[in-house]
């Protein structure tokens, strides 16, 4: 019987210690990331208006940050012990954001990572009304068709506005209707009563105790809005330049080249690491779901390695040359053709000259 194509490379990553989990090392970002946009928080209301306004993006970046440590959790890569991680997934995503974990670790987890890039089966490359390949543009009626065409480049970035917000409602709804949806002995699980429990707290602690210090709501709520406007842009920043412009997949026949040749490793320096919490290493977090974000920059040349030696398609570049590329690509891709990806051959196969062999 053949060995697996990442048995080896798994295995030399793993002998080198490091699959081992840092909980110490996440929750020390954590802790300092709370107490950093805790403090932006309660320097805003005191501070004049424009100098508030001023700070708004540094306390947007420092928030995003702070919410992507919840990605470690869902993960389980931030701790040993699963209580750990899904107190980690809890504290930072329903509570900090108000948005769902066990909504994100179904968009997420289940089926972005299971499928990145597939047509049909990534939610992330089907958002309407934009288009991510020419099959969605097929599918689109004349009015979407003609927005996909010549102004989905221009309204791509002020979309992302609502990013934050609508992940927030539909984790919501998530939730709301989970119980409706799955079988009496599951309905009212622990994971859906933290998860509930928790989003009550955040729409408390963001709402009703500012109010009660003495700031009014409307500035509350105008700085609530505001804030995960910028983060919902910020987000959409890091999510887009790890799998934008790469192939969008039709078909499939190994999922670890999937992994692999739809996502892009981001040139960061260390700064760039903090703020992007190990998604500027795509290839790696896919191939390695629960590994460590701090663990990534030395697992990222023995991939790079590994890949280039079996002649696996891996790319990297720097973060602003890949925002560029991908912002550029918004403006084609309702013209992008899926392909479908064969491990047994060199090349990846376009949909239409599969269907010309057949």
């Amino acid at each position: 019987m053949s060995k697996h194509p990442m048995a080896n490379l798994r295995k030399e990553i793993t002998e080198l210690g490091l699959l081992k989990k840092s909980p110490v090392k996440s929750w020390a970002k954590v802790c300092i990331l709370f107490a950093i946009v805790g403090g932006f928080y309660i320097l805003h209301p005191i501070l004049p208006f424009w100098w508030s306004v001023a700070l708004l993006p540094i306390t947007a970046l420092f928030t995003t940050t702070l919410a992507m440590t919840g990605h470690e959790g869902v993960h389980s890569a931030a701790c040993n012990s699963r209580f750990g991680n899904i107190l980690m997934a809890a504290v930072v995503f329903p509570l900090f954001t108000g948005m769902s974990m066990e909504f994100w670790r179904d968009k997420h987890n289940v089926k972005h990572h299971a499928h990145p890039n597939v047509h049909g089966k990534d939610p992330d490359i089907h958002n309407w009304p934009l288009a991510f390949s020419s099959e969605d543009h097929a599918k689109s009626g004349s009015t979407v068709q003609f927005f996909q065409r010549h102004l989905q480049g221009w309204f791509f970035w002020p979309l992302t506005m609502v990013t934050a917000h609508s992940m927030r409602i539909q984790g919501l709804w998530f939730v709301i209707s989970h119980p409706f949806k799955t079988s009496k002995k599951k309905r009212f699980n622990k994971l859906w009563s933290i998860d509930l429990t928790m989003i009550v707290l955040h729409f408390l602690l963001w709402f009703v105790v500012p109010v009660k210090l003495g700031i009014s709501l409307l500035s509350v709520f105008l700085f609530y809005v505001a804030l995960w406007i910028l983060v919902g842009v910020i987000l959409s920043m890091i999510f887009i330049v790890g799998h934008a412009a790469r192939p969008v997949v039709f078909e499939y026949d190994e999922n670890w080249k999937l992994q692999i040749e739809t996502g892009r490793r981001i040139k960061t320096g260390p700064v760039g690491r903090f703020f992007f919490v190990g998604l500027d290493y795509q290839i790696e977090h896919h191939l390695l779901p629960s590994a460590s974000h701090f663990s990534l920059p030395k697992i990222a040349p023995i991939v790079k390695k590994y890949s280039l030696e079996n002649g696996w398609e891996y790319e990297e570049i720097g973060f602003f040359k890949a925002l560029w590329i991908s912002t550029v690509h918004m403006s084609n891709a309702w013209k992008l053709e899926p392909i479908v990806i064969d491990a047994s051959s060199q090349q990846n196969v376009k949909v239409d000259e599969l269907a010309l062999r057949a």
